[in-house]
């Protein structure tokens, strides 16, 4: 039979056919890969257990880790085939035992590198399938639904979290509207539901706002307006909430980088202006009532102001970096404030269009100095009374 090269893949490896067009060489490649990373997946407590080999927990994680990647990879490939694998694996284990939860929960956890295709309407259409298939409340076990109700939302956030997070121009895909109205109506089904889920139960809400947060950013333009104030008045409830305030950060630094991207070079300079000043004096209320006290949190603050900063330099060093410099601002705020202008002078100027840094050195220096004397005056006061093992 003679046969013909039709195309070259990603990886490099070239298919061929035959003349009716039925590939002959690659399939049986990416067949077995799949078969090779579901199989990890699902037997990996059989292979690298837990409870035998404690010892070995580190290094089981990251080769589950490597898997799922994998799997990420090849969903460039074969979207259509991963999802439909991944499907009918969870419904094989619909009987509720601890082994097949054990699996099901493995086997979502790998799910989430998955890539979504969204710049041809084929790609957005069966991404939209997938997302609605993959409602986290659309599945009810007898036990724990709980536990993989979460374990769904997880998956769905860290697979949503790329298409949020791309930058300007990313988002909303052009070209696509029939297939991007279906991806609409999915993301916004799930996010009512996920809403009242949370209403009911407090216990769903570390899980279940980012991924409602990124169902709001991925939903529709009109939905996205309507809701974004209310959504971060939501939030900075939360922030209050020791329990939720990592999460409540994330989400607020997440959903305010979408605007500036998405939707702020749309709007009047007054609103953005409103919609920052809310946000930044939230923020460093909470900082100055020192509720922020770990370390994962003060990076997001650096992060909320370089975010800012690449979209309004004006307004960052003013009203975010300025203000923790202050001369009665904590120790804390000083340092982020100084990390923070630290990450925006060595960030590429194209970043910063439009804008000379140069305005602000005076009132920077001075803040510094005061810095330096204050530093200075502290040491110089604890060779004083401090024994010198002390210091």
């Amino acid at each position: 039979m003679k046969t013909k090269i039709l195309s070259r893949e990603i990886t490099g490896i070239y298919t061929v056919s035959d003349g009716s067009g039925v590939i002959l060489y690659a399939e049986k490649l990416w067949s077995g890969l799949e078969n090779f990373v579901f199989d990890w997946l699902i037997n990996a407590d059989r292979v690298v257990s837990q409870v035998e080999y404690p010892s070995l927990v580190d290094l089981r994680g990251l080769l589950l880790d490597h898997v799922a990647q994998l799997l990420g990879a090849l969903s460039r490939i074969r979207f259509s085939s991963v999802t439909e694998r991944f499907f009918m694996e969870l419904n094989t284990r619909r009987i509720d035992t601890s082994v097949a939860r054990s699996e099901t929960l493995n086997i979502i956890s790998g799910m989430r590198y998955l890539t979504l295709g969204v710049k041809t309407e084929g790609g957005l259409n069966a991404s939209a399938s997938f997302v609605a298939k993959a409602n986290p409340l659309n599945r009810a076990p007898h036990k724990r639904k709980s536990e993989l109700h979460h374990a769904l939302c997880n998956m769905l956030t860290n697979i949503l979290a790329p298409l949020a997070d791309g930058g300007r121009n990313q988002w909303p895909p052009s070209g696509v509207e029939p297939a991007l109205n279906l991806w609409y109506e999915a993301v916004g089904r799930i996010r009512g539901q996920l809403m009242h889920w949370m209403d009911k139960q407090s216990k769903h809400i570390a899980v279940g706002y980012p991924l409602v947060t990124l169902l709001l950013c991925l939903g529709e333009p009109q939905t996205f307006q309507n809701n974004f104030g209310p959504h971060m008045e939501q939030l900075y409830k939360l922030l209050r909430d020791k329990n939720h305030r990592f999460m409540a950060l994330d989400c607020l630094h997440r959903v305010v980088k979408f605007y500036l991207c998405v939707y702020a070079p749309n709007h009047p300079p007054n609103r953005i202006w409103d919609y920052l000043d809310s946000v930044t004096s939230q923020l460093l209320t909470i900082l100055r009532k020192g509720l922020l006290t770990q370390d994962v949190q003060h990076d997001k603050l650096v992060e909320f102001c370089v975010t800012i900063a690449e979209s309004n330099l004006d307004f960052s060093m003013n009203h975010m970096i300025l203000e923790l410099l202050k001369q009665d601002s904590s120790s804390e705020a000083k340092v982020i404030g100084l990390r923070a202008l630290h990450r925006i002078v060595v960030s590429p100027s194209s970043e910063y269009v439009g804008h000379d840094i140069g305005h602000y050195i005076p009132k920077v220096k001075a803040a510094i100095e005061f810095i330096l004397r204050s530093c200075h005056r502290t040491y110089n006061q604890a060779l004083l009374t401090s024994p010198k093992t002390g210091i």
